[in-house]
């Protein structure tokens, strides 16, 4: 019998909710669970990607965080919290908004991460990852009002204050993953949304607050050799983008041969050196550590990363948690996992060119006969599927 590992079940109860309410200040999200039209579940998702590529890729599962709409009412998030001071450097700060980000709902789905390093004579600036550095703003225009998720660095006397979030869904095994951000404020920060596994299994999208506003970097590590050289074919720096400090839509195709990378559905990048060949996770940081790569940010200065939603198209393989990761000495226990048959892939959805995004639509039927996802796999349909 094939079955698939869901994502944790904590966010899957919170699901048909999320459509049948208006906005609030719960924060939820949405996957293949939910049903569209009064009809069955999507079977799968199909993704047109890849300029070369000569056929569609399908996935299996969906997921869609949506910020947008945590606010209760205007004027709740417009000012950002105060900045982290220079006594602020264990990584052990409160939230600032754990109505939101201190939920079971967020953290079912996501981990703030409070790790630092310290400085070297090539990165000569302390760095700590600080959960007071994310959080929820909002803008002031009563008529177009919205929210999204902040991600903040700030350069002290001492150290550098970052911020990193961490999926908890760590068996990716191919994704198409995509966000509407924009990254604001100064000089000398690095903007990352990527997937990980280790220095050798990673691919990123990296806006660099010293590029020029229409510059972005595109990545698969390694992107230096082993005596610490740059590798050419690594990294691809696209020009003459839209600016990056506007609202866009970033996105990576992250496929078994190829990596894509879109800005607002257009292709901007692509590369077959490096694809990342193991099950990973996604990464959001806001950061610098005064290094050649991100720059020296002045002392007093701040840069934010600021994100309205962030969709996933993914295949799975292995445990919700993940493999081994090197050095890997405590993992987070799945204790609620969900799992469901194979059903094969009666209804096709789609979730490029919606009416509302976040929201997949049905684009064909099977006419009664299921599409085994088992056979699709076989004919190189989609790249993979868990058997247990």
């Amino acid at each position: 019998m094939m079955i698939s590992t869901l994502p944790p079940l904590g966010s899957v109860l919170l699901h048909l909710a999320f459509f049948l309410q208006p906005a609030s200040s719960d924060y939820t999200s949405t996957n293949s669970s939910n049903l569209h039209d009064g009809l069955q579940n999507c079977g799968c998702y199909v993704v047109d990607t890849g300029a070369d590529s000569k056929s569609p890729e399908y996935f299996q599962f969906h997921r869609f965080f949506d910020f947008r709409n945590l606010a209760g009412g205007p004027g709740q998030y417009v000012q950002a919290p105060p900045l982290v001071n220079d006594t602020q450097d264990a990584g052990d700060e409160p939230l600032w908004t754990p109505n939101v980000l201190g939920s079971d709902a967020w953290s079912a789905d996501w981990g703030i991460q409070n790790w630092g390093k310290n400085a070297t004579e090539e990165f000569p600036v302390k760095m700590v990852n600080s959960p007071a550095n994310v959080y929820i703003q909002q803008n002031d225009d009563e008529k177009n009002a919205f929210s999204w998720l902040t991600l903040r660095t700030t350069r002290l006397d001492e150290f550098q204050s970052a911020a990193e979030i961490e999926s908890l869904q760590k068996n990716l095994n191919h994704v198409s993953m995509r966000m509407k951000a924009r990254v604001v404020g100064a000089k000398g920060a690095v903007a990352g949304f990527f997937t990980f596994f280790d220095d050798d299994n990673e691919s990123d999208i990296e806006i660099l607050t010293d590029d020029a506003k229409d510059v972005i970097r595109y990545t698969n590590q390694p992107a230096l050799d082993g005596d610490g050289n740059e590798v050419a074919e690594a990294s691809i720096s696209a020009n003459k983008l839209p600016a990056w400090d506007d609202w866009q839509t970033h996105r990576i195709d992250w496929l078994p041969k190829n990596s894509y990378w879109y800005l607002n559905d257009k292709q901007v990048a692509t590369n077959t050196y490096s694809v990342p060949r193991t099950p990973s996770f996604l990464v959001m940081n806001m950061w610098s550590d005064g290094g050649e790569w991100s720059g020296n940010m002045s002392v007093g200065d701040s840069a934010e990363f600021q994100i309205q939603w962030i969709e996933l198209l993914f295949n799975t393989s292995g445990p919700v948690e993940g493999p081994p990761q090197p050095n890997d000495v405590k993992k987070r226990s799945m204790d609620l996992l969900e799992k469901r048959e194979e059903k094969g892939c009666e209804i096709v959805c789609k979730v490029d060119g919606v009416k509302a995004v976040g929201t997949p639509e049905i684009v064909g039927l099977a006419s009664g006969l299921s599409v085994s996802w088992a056979l699709l796999v076989a004919v190189g349909m989609v790249s993979t599927f868990v058997s247990l």
